[in-house]
Formats: C-alpha cells, sequence, structure tokens
C-alpha cells in the first residue's frame, strides 16, 4: 500500500526543491536561444535591407539604359525560314 504519510510529503517536497532549479536553468537557456535567434533574424533582415539600398543605389547611378556588350545567339531564326519556306 502506498505511504502518504511524513515519508510521501518528504518525497513531494524534494521533487519540489530539484524542479525549481531545473524550471529556471532552462527558463534562462530558452531565453538566450531567443536572444540568439532574435540576433540572427534581425542579422539577415539588416542585411537584405542593406543589398535592396546598393542595388537601388547602383541603378540610379547607372541610369535606365545601359547597353550590354556582347554575343548573342538567335534563337527563332530556324523557325523563321520554316514560316518562310512554307509560303
Amino acid at each position: 500500500m502506498i505511504d502518504t504519510s511524513v515519508n510521501g510529503r518528504k518525497q513531494s517536497w524534494l521533487a519540489s526543491l530539484l524542479l525549481i532549479p531545473i524550471l529556471i536553468t532552462a527558463a534562462v537557456v530558452g531565453f538566450f536561444v531567443f536572444v540568439v535567434v532574435l540576433g540572427l533574424v534581425l542579422f539577415a533582415a539588416v542585411v537584405l535591407i542593406m543589398r535592396q539600398w546598393w542595388l537601388r543605389r547602383k541603378m540610379r547611378r547607372s541610369g535606365p539604359s545601359q547597353v550590354l556588350v556582347g554575343e548573342y545567339v538567335v534563337v527563332r531564326e530556324e523557325a523563321q525560314r520554316n514560316e518562310q519556306s512554307r509560303r
């Protein structure tokens, strides 16, 4: 049978005394994990905002019309030849 006298009370107090430091430790560790994750999210947001700002600034300086220099391959040329030969 379960003993609910003095021995049972001691066990419940002992469990309570052990749970309090564990809960406090878990809360402190959880707080630091939260702060680290929040810091990483804020850092990523700042990096993205800076990147957008830099690209907008770069686009304003270079102007809307840019000439791209390079070699180009016309992809639809053969389709145009087939249409002309059918006529």
